[in-house]
């Protein structure tokens, strides 16, 4: 799992996008990156931003809680419309396209921050049901996207500004389902903060088996593992700051109920996670699943007590 900006060739695809960009600032009709293939194997992308701060509610029922999250002089404000606010499963969209860009970026074509997408790709592409709600569901989705206004001063690239924005610029059907209230087609343009992430390859690469993951605190878990212990043994996190990184805003007990649940199902794929509470506050600590890495390091470390006892092995 590596990031994109590791990519051959980063530089030179990073200025062909960044030429690009600026022409899309003078009003100017965006040019529009057609989506054409159906392939499933692309490597999935997100912005490492968003896996880094609680932008997307973790609740399936509308959310319409307006959210602050500060941290190291950052600061995020998340203010929902009347439908609520964008979900971490609405991502999946955002995701998608983003995936999509960074492959046609490492290839060397062109790009642009106006996509359009077929839907039913989008579906299978991202496990989820085909059925004809589902079509009616994307639509839901847009709107909450579109919705969402983001205030921030987080980095991007080698910029920093405070600014409001919707994860959608805008959104439009270019072909509906036969009832007329599903989408069979899209055509989205996306932030030009998200847009600037991509083409700069702020982004790292998630296990495909990201989307299989049916609870949203398991995705956020996910997320922030990827993006704190990536390829390293292990990753070690206090439950307070955890809780509030992951944009839970449940009481720190009811938390760490669901975090034991999500321990016991052991499903993330690439970490596994153990709850030490044998100190105050406990600590969530995220290992890789390597077990001949994790000892390597816990040996050169002086730590292989701790891993021993937190995983419950012997050398």
């Amino acid at each position: 799992m590596t990031g994109s900006r590791m990519k051959k060739g980063g530089t030179k695809q990073t200025k062909a996008a960044g030429s690009q960009r600026s022409s899309h600032g003078d009003g100017k009709q965006l040019d529009l990156f057609q989506i054409q293939d159906a392939a499933q194997d692309v490597p999935v992308k997100e912005d490492i931003s968003s896996m880094e701060f609680p932008i997307f509610s973790l609740t399936k029922i509308p959310d319409t809680r307006q959210r602050v999250y500060s941290r190291g002089g950052k600061t995020l404000r998340i203010f929902p419309s009347m439908r609520g606010a964008a979900t971490v499963f609405d991502k999946d969209i955002l995701i998608y396209c983003i995936s999509r860009i960074a492959r046609s970026l490492d290839a060397g074509e062109q790009v642009s921050r106006r996509v359009r997408i077929a839907v039913h790709p989008f579906l299978v592409g991202t496990q989820r049901s085909t059925g004809g709600a589902a079509y009616e569901r994307v639509v839901d989705m847009c709107r909450r996207l579109k919705g969402t206004t983001i205030e921030t001063n987080v980095k991007t690239s080698d910029q920093e500004r405070t600014e409001g924005f919707g994860l959608l610029e805008h959104y439009k059907v270019t072909q509906y389902t036969q009832n007329g209230k599903g989408a069979l087609e899209l055509e989205l343009t996306i932030s030009d903060w998200l847009y600037r992430a991509v083409t700069d390859f702020d982004i790292l690469t998630l296990d495909s088996d990201y989307f299989a993951l049916t609870r949203s605190l398991d995705r956020r878990l996910y997320e922030l593992a990827r993006k704190h212990c990536g390829s390293k043994p292990w990753w070690v996190c206090n439950l307070p700051l955890l809780c509030e990184k992951t944009g839970s805003m449940e009481e720190l007990r009811y938390f760490k109920k669901k975090l034991k649940a999500m321990i016991r199902r052991d499903d993330l794929p690439g970490y596994r996670v153990v709850l030490d509470e044998t100190i105050k506050p406990n600590q969530a600590v995220f290992f890789i699943r390597d077990n001949r890495r994790i000892f390597s390091e816990a040996r050169s470390s002086d730590k292989l007590g701790w891993v021993c006892r937190l995983l419950g092995s012997s050398v």
